[in-house]
C-alpha cells in the first residue's frame, strides 16, 4: 500500500500513522501511547509517539489533510477497532486482550513500573474493575503489590511457618495445630498457593472434611460394636469439633496472610464454620450424663482406693483432669478455713506419648478453689495413705509414682461406673457435675467462671446445665403455685 505524505506545519504525517484521539478520552490508541509489544514482553511504557494529537479526526483528501471531526476512512476505522479490542489504556493502567482470549490487567506502581494482576480475567469488565481498585489503593496510600500464585507459598508451608512463629501459643497448642495441619488441611489444600485460595475452595474443603471425619467416626463406632466393645467418648463424635478446629486454624493463618499482603481478603468466610456442630442422634443430651451426688459416691467407691479421692475431687471442685493430675502436696492447704487448692499447672500428654507439666489452659485457669468440709476430710485421708511427705509429691499418681495415663484412667472409670450401676459417662463429665452443684448451691455466673477457670461467660455456660430431676421439681413447684392461686383465678372468660 502506497503511503501518502502530507505536510502540516512542521509535522509530517503518513496515512497509516494518522490516528487522532480526543485527549479528554480515557481510552487511547496504542500508536499514541504504546505500552508493550504484542506478546507482552516489554513491560515499560514506550517513549515513541508516532501521531499528532489534535481534536477531532483526520481524513486524507486530494490536496492535503482535512480535519473532518468524526469522519474516518473505512480502513482506518477497522484498524482502530482491532486495536481497541486488543488493548485499552487508562491513565493509570492498561487492560489487554491476550491471544488466549483472556484479559491481562496492569497498573503503574509507585516506582513508575507496570505491575500485572496476579491472574488473568475472563472478561474486560473484571480486568478494568481490578485496575480501578488498584488505583483507589494507590490514591489512599494503602496499595500493596499483588503476589502471583507462582510466587506465593503453598498453604501447607505458610501455615506450618505461621504455627512455628506464633507469638503466644504454648507448645501443646502448637502440637494440636500441627496435627490439624497434617490430617485436615495438608491432604487437600496443602499444595494450593495462598494467593490463589478462594472462598469457594475453602467452602468445598470444609464440606469434604466434615464428610470424611463423620465417615471415619462412624466406621470406628461400627467396628467397636462388631467386636462387642462399648463405645468410648470418641466413638460418639462425628468429627464436628475437629472440623471446627481446623477451620479456625486456617482462618487465623489467612488473616495473617492478608496483613502481609499475600491476600486481599480472607477466603475463610463460612458462617458458623468455627462452631462445632453437634453429633445429632449419636450421643445422649448432657443433662442425661449428669450424675447425682449419690451416684458420684457410688462410682467413687467402685474405683481402686488410690483413685477414689480423684473422682470426689473432680465432682466437687471442678478442676480439669490435667489440673488434678498435676497437683502436688504443696498445692493443698487443708488447714485453711475453708480448705483450698491452688491451681498453677496442668499435665499434658504430647502426640509422641511424652508427659509434660505445663501452665494451665488459659490465664484464668490459674486460680484458687475452696473445698467443702467433706471433701477436705476425703483429701486428708488420701494424703495420709497414698502421698509422700515431700511438698513436691504428686497427689494423684500410680503405685510407681508416675502420672496415670488418661486412657488407663478412663478405662478404670468406665469399669467403676458399670460396677456401681450408674450411667456410663466420661470422667471429664464430672466437671459438668461440679458446675451444676455450685450453681444449685447459689453461685452466680461470675463466681462459676472463677471457680472453673473460665475466661468468658460463654465458656462457663457450656458447663451449666439442668438436671432432669430438677425439671420435675420445678414442674411440681409450678403446680403448687397454680393451686395457691385458686381455681377462679385460672378461669378465663370466653
Amino acid at each position: 500500500m502506497e503511503a501518502s505524505w502530507v505536510k502540516q506545519g512542521s509535522l509530517t504525517v503518513t496515512k497509516e500513522d494518522s490516528v487522532m484521539t480526543d485527549p479528554t478520552n480515557h481510552t487511547f490508541d496504542d500508536d499514541e501511547y504504546p505500552v508493550s509489544s504484542r506478546d507482552g514482553r516489554n513491560d515499560q511504557p514506550s517513549a515513541s509517539v508516532s501521531a499528532a494529537r489534535v481534536t477531532g479526526t483526520t481524513e486524507f483528501m486530494p490536496g492535503g489533510v482535512q480535519n473532518t471531526g468524526e469522519h474516518r476512512g473505512p480502513d482506518q476505522r477497522a484498524v482502530d477497532e482491532r486495536k481497541r479490542s486488543r488493548r485499552s489504556r487508562r491513565a493509570f493502567g492498561t487492560v489487554e486482550r491476550l491471544p488466549s482470549g483472556r484479559f491481562r490487567a496492569r497498573v503503574i506502581g509507585p516506582g513508575g513500573r507496570y505491575v500485572s494482576a496476579p491472574a488473568t480475567f475472563s472478561n474486560r469488565t473484571d480486568a478494568a474493575r481490578w485496575v480501578d481498585v488498584q488505583h483507589a489503593d494507590l490514591v489512599r496510600g494503602t496499595w500493596q503489590a499483588p503476589v502471583k500464585p507462582s510466587a506465593s507459598p503453598s498453604v501447607a508451608v505458610y501455615v506450618a511457618r505461621w504455627i512455628d512463629e506464633h507469638p503466644t501459643a504454648r507448645d501443646s497448642t502448637k502440637e494440636l495445630y500441627r496435627g490439624l495441619l497434617r490430617t485436615c488441611v495438608s491432604p487437600t489444600l496443602g499444595r494450593a498457593a495462598v494467593a490463589s485460595l478462594s472462598p469457594a475452595a475453602v467452602r468445598r474443603w470444609h464440606h469434604q472434611l466434615g464428610e470424611r471425619l463423620a465417615s471415619d467416626a462412624e466406621r470406628r463406632r461400627v467396628d467397636l460394636l462388631a467386636r462387642g466393645r462399648q463405645g468410648s467418648a470418641a466413638s460418639v463424635r462425628d468429627g464436628g469439633v475437629r472440623q471446627a478446629q481446623a477451620y479456625r486454624l486456617l482462618r487465623s493463618a489467612m488473616t495473617t496472610a492478608v496483613g502481609e499482603g499475600l491476600l486481599r481478603a480472607n477466603p475463610c468466610t463460612i458462617r458458623g464454620g468455627a462452631i462445632p456442630r453437634r453429633a445429632v442422634g449419636r450421643s445422649r443430651p448432657i443433662n442425661e450424663r449428669l450424675l447425682s451426688p449419690s451416684q458420684v459416691a457410688a462410682a467413687a467407691a467402685a474405683m481402686p482406693a488410690r483413685y477414689r479421692a480423684l473422682v470426689v475431687m473432680a465432682a466437687w471442685s471442678g478442676l480439669r483432669q490435667g489440673e488434678l493430675l498435676a497437683l502436688t502436696r504443696a498445692d493443698l492447704d487443708l488447714d485453711a478455713i475453708p480448705a483450698r487448692v491452688a491451681v498453677r499447672k496442668a499435665v499434658r500428654r504430647t502426640d509422641t506419648g511424652q508427659v509434660r507439666v505445663d501452665v494451665p489452659k488459659t490465664g484464668s485457669s490459674v486460680r484458687v478453689v475452696t473445698m467443702p468440709d467433706p471433701l477436705t476430710v476425703v483429701m486428708r485421708e488420701h494424703l495420709e495413705q497414698f502421698v509422700a511427705d515431700q511438698p513436691e509429691a504428686s497427689v494423684f499418681a500410680t503405685g510407681t509414682g508416675s502420672v496415670p495415663a488418661r486412657s488407663n484412667l478412663g478405662a478404670t472409670w468406665r469399669r467403676a461406673c458399670a460396677k456401681a450401676g450408674v450411667p456410663q459417662v466420661r470422667l471429664h463429665d464430672l466437671r459438668h457435675v461440679a458446675q451444676v452443684n455450685a450453681a444449685e448451691a447459689g453461685a452466680t455466673l461470675p463466681e462459676l467462671m472463677v471457680r472453673l477457670g473460665h475466661a468468658t461467660p460463654a465458656a462457663a455456660m457450656v458447663y451449666l446445665h439442668a438436671r432432669i430431676d430438677r425439671d420435675a421439681r420445678l414442674t411440681t413447684a409450678l403446680g403448687e403455685a397454680m393451686r395457691r392461686a385458686g381455681s377462679s383465678a385460672l378461669r378465663t372468660n370466653i
